[in-house]
């Protein structure tokens, strides 16, 4: 049966994805994957800053997919949203909605009248009989409505808002059924956040932010060599140096290279102290910072466990008439989150 499709819409700090597939019971077509860049500071923070430019860029990349589809599905990130893994008395979905509110109040750093509420209840605890584990997942009302509120002035329908991580999560489940490892460890490098989610047998288990991610690297190469923002962009991504001296560019490379290491380490040996004592066997790398320069070879060299960059196209029906293969594997990467906002339905809850 025919699933009725959504436009996956992911709003990043540099970039806006907007991706849409066309999902049957035994097909998933390829409709559009597209990206189109953002001016400095437009987002900040993942709050909107300047809407005309967003709205711009998202709407030249919706004329571009000629879809008729209005409804879209997008995510948000950044501080105003908290994830969190509790364990709650074990009741029915429908009774633990009911009392959502007081169960989340302890975990969730905000005023509950402030925020949206969704929750995920993942089974029962086995060490701890009559209790069951359950994600939270909890946005500020206004960070949200800066969102919808965008979608909405661009005469579409905003019918799914997810947070970055669960939408990865999608797109894993979808693309990557093949993958034999028990616990996998999803990695998106963004702009300005590294999402960390770790799955065992496909559910949830652990997420993290990380307050880092490309800009870092972005702001550093502006600083040193003395160049604009666009430029150091385009450096970063592989763009010729002229009279620069190159070396100077793979130090800052492998600074920050190291650091994400680092932080990546810290959070694993979290995972495996606090969640689970079972070896972490896969980690798959997305979002724009994937390929930064020695970052998969640095991971596969501090944990000795197979590293890749994802491509969420390796599943779908592709028409070589319509796409450039060269081009989706160079955008690939970038595309996870909008390819998993893609691939959720019109029927999904709202956060």
């Amino acid at each position: 049966m025919a699933v009725s499709p959504v436009i996956g819409l992911d709003i990043g700090t540099n970039t806006v994805k907007l991706a849409q597939i066309s999902r049957s019971r035994n097909r998933l077509d390829l409709g559009f994957a597209g990206l189109a860049p953002l001016p400095d500071g437009a987002i900040v923070e993942k709050s909107i800053k300047n809407p005309d430019a967003v709205s711009n860029a998202i709407r030249a990349l919706y004329d571009n997919s000629r879809s008729r589809i209005k409804q879209v599905c997008t995510s948000v990130a950044g501080k105003a949203v908290i994830i969190k893994q509790v364990t709650v008395a074990s009741m029915k979905d429908h009774d633990l909605e009911k009392l959502i509110q007081i169960e989340a109040e302890p975990y969730i750093p905000f005023d509950m009248d402030d925020v949206n509420l969704d929750f995920f209840i993942l089974g029962e605890t086995p060490e701890r009989p009559g209790f069951m584990e359950v994600i939270l997942a909890a946005v500020k009302k206004d960070f949200m409505a800066e969102y919808v509120d965008l979608i909405t002035s661009l005469n579409l329908v905003p019918t799914v808002v997810d947070v970055d991580p669960f939408a990865l999560e999608v797109m894993y489940e979808f693309c990557y059924p093949d993958v034999e490892e028990d616990i996998v460890a999803l990695v998106n490098l963004g702009a300005t956040n590294i999402n960390v989610s770790i799955l065992k047998s496909g559910t949830s288990q652990f997420t993290r932010d990380l307050p880092m991610g490309g800009d870092n690297i972005t702001r550093e190469i502006m600083r040193f060599f003395n160049v604009d923002f666009v430029r150091a962009e385009n450096m970063k991504r592989g763009a010729q140096l002229g009279n620069m001296n190159p070396g100077n560019l793979e130090t800052i490379f492998e600074r920050y290279v190291d650091l994400y290491v680092s932080e990546l380490r810290r959070t694993l040996d979290f995972f495996s102290a606090n969640v689970s004592t079972q070896a972490i066997g896969r980690i798959l790398l997305s979002g724009g910072g994937a390929a930064t320069f020695g970052l998969p070879s640095a991971i596969q060299k501090e944990f000795n466990i197979p590293v890749e960059v994802v491509d969420p196209f390796r599943v779908f029906n592709v028409d070589p008439n319509v796409f450039d293969s060269d081009y989706l594997g160079r955008i690939g990467a970038t595309m996870a989150v909008a390819v998993g906002l893609a691939l959720r339905n019109e029927r999904d809850k709202q956060v």
